[in-house]
Formats: structure tokens, C-alpha cells, sequence
């Protein structure tokens, strides 16, 4: 009897004992998972920071820029040149626990895509450029044929304007609906190029090809390009300027053999030779200007060990007042 109540004893104690090991093992794991939450939570909270302190950098950088485009337009009397001082300048701003870098740039000579979005034939704007016509040419001018050319400004029109009307080459939303992942047209203004990746025939590698040249303004004019701030890397744009009568190559010579010239009005630039020669129905002489009118900040900010992008685009005004537009923080395009 003693020795059976000894085993029950000892069998007890082993039950006991396998239950502290369970209690003690489950705890561990539980403690582990609290610790891993309060990390995850830590980090959350210290990215989050700093995401919010990035925040306020690029916002004084935005304050500071808007404050120097001001200033260079009175100064210049709103004749902007690439010589003007402060222009293409990188500028290094240190900061608590890291570094801040800001560049001012033109960036008024880039063809508008919401001017696509234009009705042409519209009483008020039939004596304006068709921007449609121009696109095909700035396409052209980057060596894509005419009908591949021609079939991507019409899907771009389709995009972007009010209507669900398609082109003869273009798509609207019964397209985009059908395909596997489907999607739905603008049909208005698009907010960064970029949207082109989400439009019928617009691949990744197109799109890099197209990027420098275009932009996405909040109004549906093409632009006004500025022949002081333009030099051989516009050339596509001002072949397209000349409907195409002047190559991409040809005027990437011109553009060079400019130097360090700046000219005073639009009348003087196009005394040049070769541009003289272009008849003047050919010529959109009312797309060239010697004021700038968009200015695009850019830089990255080196924070809590990380690097972050940053882009701003400003509207100078006829008053002088400068007004952002869009900001971009952390994604590039």
C-alpha cells in the first residue's frame, strides 16, 4: 500500500513538473512574441518619426526655394537664362543627424500631356496648336515611326480627355476594362507623366525614353518654351517646335553652336540659318519665349541612416508670387 502511494506520489510530481516545463516554455514563447511586437512597434514609431521630421525638412527646402525663385525672377526682371545665378546649383544644407541636398532647375521646356485634353475644334482654341499634331512630331524627333507615333498620342488623347469617344487608334475604358488586371481611363488631367505605364502601348522603355521631354501641368496649354534655359538636350522638343522641318540631330547642332549666347527676344534666335529657312506656317513661334515660368526643386535628405528623394514643382506668376504645384517624398518616377 505504501509503495503504491509512493508511485502516485512520484507520478504527481512528474505531472507537476511536465506543467511548470509547459508554463514555462509558453511563457518564453510569449515573451518572445511581446518582445518582437514592442520592437516591431518601436520601429514603427521611430520610422514614422522619421518619416515626419523628412517631412518638415523638404518643407523649409520648399520655403527656401520658393523665396530664391522669387528673388532670381526680380532680379532678372523675369528674364531667365541657364547662366542664372543659382540655377542647376547643388546645394548642401546640414542638419541634425544627417544632410539635406536642393537643386533649383527651369522646368517650364517640357511638352504638357494634359494639353491633349484640349478640344481642338472648340470655337475658342481653334486658332491654338493642335497638341496632338505636336506630340506625333516630339515622338518623331525621338526616332519613333509615324504610325507608332501617331497610334500613341491617340491613346494618350483617350486618356485624358472629357470624353469616352475613341480614336481610330486610341482606347477608352471597354479596353482597359477587359484586361487582366482591368482599369479605368482618366478621362481628365493626369497628375505625373508617369501615368503614360498605366496607357495601351506605353512600356516601361518607352516611357524612359519619353520622361525627360514631358510633364504633367494643371491647365491644358502645351507650354512655353524658354530659348535662354534650353541648350542641345532639348533638341527633340524644338525639332517639334518646327513640325519636324529641322531633325532632332541637325538642331542638337544649332543648339550647341549657341554656346554661351543668350538672346533677347525670340526674333533674334530665329535669325539662325536653318530656322530662318522654315516656312512660317511651320514654325509655332508662339511656343518660345525667354521667361521661365515652372522651376522644379529636387534633392535627398540623409536621415536616421536613410536616404530619402524628394521633388517639388513651383508656378511662378505674372505677380511674382510663386505657388507649388506637386510634391513628390520618397518615390521616384
Amino acid at each position: 500500500m505504501a509503495s503504491s502511494k509512493q508511485k502516485l506520489k512520484r507520478n504527481d510530481t512528474g505531472a507537476a513538473l511536465l506543467v511548470v516545463l509547459l508554463l514555462v516554455a509558453t511563457l518564453s514563447v510569449v515573451s518572445v512574441g511581446i518582445l518582437q511586437t514592442v520592437t516591431r512597434s518601436v520601429q514603427v514609431a521611430s520610422m514614422t518619426g522619421a518619416r515626419n521630421q523628412i517631412g518638415w525638412y523638404v518643407s523649409g527646402a520648399e520655403t527656401l526655394a520658393a523665396q530664391k525663385i522669387a528673388q532670381l525672377s526680380e532680379l532678372t526682371q523675369g528674364s531667365i537664362t541657364r547662366f542664372s545665378p543659382g540655377l542647376g546649383q547643388t546645394i548642401a544644407f546640414p542638419i541634425e543627424g544627417g544632410r539635406l541636398m536642393a537643386r533649383v532647375d527651369d522646368a517650364t521646356n517640357c511638352f504638357n500631356l494634359n494639353s491633349l485634353g484640349r478640344d481642338v475644334e472648340d470655337s475658342e482654341t481653334t486658332a491654338a496648336i493642335d497638341a496632338g499634331a505636336f506630340y506625333v512630331d516630339l515622338l518623331e524627333a525621338l526616332d519613333l515611326p509615324q504610325s507608332d507615333a501617331q497610334q500613341l498620342m491617340q491613346v494618350a488623347k483617350d486618356w485624358i480627355d472629357a470624353d469616352s469617344v475613341q480614336q481610330a487608334f486610341g482606347a477608352e475604358n471597354g479596353f482597359y476594362a477587359s484586361l487582366s488586371q482591368p482599369r479605368s481611363a482618366a478621362n481628365g488631367p493626369i497628375v505625373t507623366p508617369a501615368e503614360l505605364l498605366d496607357m495601351r502601348g506605353y512600356t516601361p522603355e518607352l516611357y524612359r525614353m519619353i520622361a525627360p521631354y514631358v510633364c504633367a501641368r494643371p491647365d491644358e496649354t502645351i507650354g512655353v518654351f524658354n530659348i535662354n534655359t534650353m541648350d542641345e538636350r532639348h533638341a527633340p522638343i524644338m525639332s517639334a517646335v518646327f513640325s519636324g522641318q529641322v531633325g532632332r540631330e541637325s538642331m542638337r547642332a544649332i543648339m550647341e553652336a549657341q554656346g554661351d549666347l543668350e538672346f533677347p527676344d525670340v526674333e533674334t534666335f530665329l535669325t539662325e540659318p536653318t530656322l530662318a529657312a522654315v516656312a512660317p506656317e511651320l514654325r509655332h513661334e508662339t511656343l518660345l519665349g525667354t521667361t521661365s515660368k515652372f522651376f522644379r526643386l529636387s534633392g535627398e535628405v540623409v536621415y536616421a541612416e536613410a536616404m530619402t528623394s524628394y521633388e517639388a514643382v513651383f508656378r511662378l506668376g505674372s505677380d511674382n508670387s510663386v505657388q507649388l504645384v506637386r510634391r513628390r517624398i520618397g518615390v521616384d518616377e
